[in-house]
């Protein structure tokens, strides 16, 4: 059977992971994580036009306005076409419309879409958007939704639940796994993400300050880049602050170490008018590695903490401050939202899982080929 997985500029290991089995990943050339478990063919795209600095052109911008999307990928076609399955993720990507073509022409067997959006009717901001997102789903056999509330979305879009099927995206939990050794004496507030406004950073930084006029024995160790990172430095420095806030990048083999080393996993992400908190991979990382966490109720978090957390209203930074701060002094609390978390890990986010469950379904649509 000749299973094609497409992700485009996306394809990442964070979700690879969870498909170890007898498939082809397709990609733009310059993806976000090229250590994945199986065969990867890189195409060009469009999409790669953004990576390169000294093209001050608005790819992207064009592309949504023409197009509909700039991650068209050159020869995927003639590298897919005769597929029994092809996988793709979501249906506004220009590369799932190049897929959809080739099912409506008879030309690959089934297709296959994972569905990550959570806003109803999200991804349609221009005509041409709109129109391949629609085709595409016209097109699509079966989805795949990470989360209830991904799969609510998909439903509310008009598409029967009999098309759909849910199955949490896992993490290799003998890679993230807690610490047995005690920790530093030294209260570690970990933050790993993005450094953009809706990750939250900022409302973590005014809670960390919060938590220093009670607190002194602690520190914030922000694992990330992004456009707020000189924003970030240069307000460490006019606070006083280089003694107790880290900004770091950091290899994904070397996370694992950096979530035993913390006491608390603290992204308060937040919504914007087209985005919200669709999974959250670092909460699974975190829960694996028996870390609380504290965070913002917003999108799928509370779906996917469940009880192995603290959640505050969204914007509520003296609640995000008051809640690490019980944490820290109700060291009992953190060992038992820890020891819930990495017990739902085990049940509920394990990569191994995942991948049997696509398997089947797999298995399911080639008993129908």
């Amino acid at each position: 059977m000749k299973i094609s997985f497409i992700r485009g500029a996306y394809l990442n290991n964070f979700e690879g992971q969870n498909y170890n089995l007898p498939l082809v990943g397709y990609s733009s050339l310059f993806p976000l994580d090229r250590t994945v478990s199986f065969p990867l063919i890189r195409l060009p795209s469009l999409a790669d036009l953004q990576r390169i600095s000294l093209l001050n052109i608005p790819i992207k911008f064009i592309a949504n306005r023409t197009l509909g999307d700039s991650q068209i990928m050159f020869g995927l076609e003639q590298r897919i076409g005769h597929s029994d399955i092809v996988h793709i993720a979501d249906p506004h990507y220009y590369y799932s419309f190049q897929a959809a073509k080739l099912r409506a022409r008879g030309k690959i067997k089934k297709l296959i879409c994972t569905w990550w959006e959570t806003i109803p009717f999200n991804n349609e901001g221009t005509s041409a958007k709109k129109r391949i997102k629609e085709y595409t789903m016209n097109q699509v056999d079966l989805f795949i939704t990470y989360s209830a509330k991904a799969k609510m979305c998909l439903e509310k879009e008009g598409v029967p639940s009999k098309k759909i099927h849910m199955i949490p995206l896992g993490i290799d939990i003998a890679i993230f796994h807690p610490q047995p050794e005690s920790k530093s004496k030294v209260f570690t507030i970990l933050f790993v993400g993005r450094l953009v406004e809706e990750k939250g950073i900022l409302d973590l930084y005014d809670a960390f300050k919060i938590i220093l006029k009670s607190e002194s024995n602690i520190v914030l160790r922000i694992i990330g880049s992004g456009p707020l990172e000189n924003t970030l430095n240069s307000a460490i420095k006019k606070d006083g602050l280089l003694s107790k806030i880290s900004i770091e990048t950091m290899a994904y083999r070397d996370i694992p170490q950096a979530y035993q080393q913390a006491h608390v996993l603290c992204v308060p992400s937040k919504t914007t008018e087209t985005w919200e908190e669709q999974y959250g991979m670092v909460f699974i990382e975190a829960m694996a590695s028996g870390l609380p966490i504290v965070s913002y109720n917003t999108g799928a978090i509370s779906e996917v903490v469940g009880e192995a957390g603290l959640l505050a209203q969204e914007g509520d930074v003296a609640g995000l401050a008051t809640m690490i701060i019980r944490i820290i002094r109700e060291r009992e609390l953190g060992v038992k939202l820890g020891t819930i978390g990495r017990e739902r890990a085990e049940d509920k986010f394990d990569a191994e899982k995942t991948a049997a469950k696509i398997k089947k379904v797999y298995m399911s649509l080639r008993g129908i080929l």
